[in-house]
């Protein structure tokens, strides 16, 4: 079932939610085809909230990526440490100044060695287009990435 049509049937998102989702973006022995599905949030914010529960978890079930997708979160002013790409640790503050974020919600759409391989995704939905928007940005950075042989 396509991403669009999953969250039109999706329950929508409570004030409150569940755990972030996982945060350390460095992944051991992870493939070089992977995209990194970087949600930038702060603390009660409603559109975060949004996004980690209405359209992010749907993600990994589409079976036109889920193999190659991987859902992270990064708290923008949060002294919390990560692994980061390249396998050191930071504070997720850290990482959000590093790849300019300042605004929340912004999606960033990252290969394996933290490049952008689509346009952030800023802001929540507010008009129930947001859905398509990541779809689109997922599908665009996947062909932006060169898919892993398989010998």
């Amino acid at each position: 079932m396509p991403l669009v049509a999953a969250l039109l049937f999706s329950a929508p998102a409570a004030a409150a939610g569940p755990a972030a989702l996982p945060g350390n973006l460095h992944e051991a022995g992870g493939r070089p085809d992977l995209l990194y599905v970087v949600l930038f949030s702060l603390p009660d914010c409603p559109y975060c909230v949004a996004v980690r529960q209405a359209y992010l978890p749907a993600l990994p079930d589409d079976p036109r990526f889920g193999e190659r997708v991987r859902i992270r979160e990064v708290g923008i002013g949060s002294t919390k440490q990560l692994v980061d790409f390249d396998g050191q640790k930071a504070s997720h503050a850290d990482v959000a100044r590093r790849l300019k974020v300042k605004f929340a919600p912004t999606v960033l759409f990252l290969d394996a060695g933290g490049q952008p391989r689509a346009e952030p995704l800023l802001g929540g939905d507010s008009v129930g287009f947001y859905g398509g928007y990541l779809e689109k940005r997922v599908m665009q950075a996947l062909e932006a990435i060169p898919r892993a042989r398989r010998d």
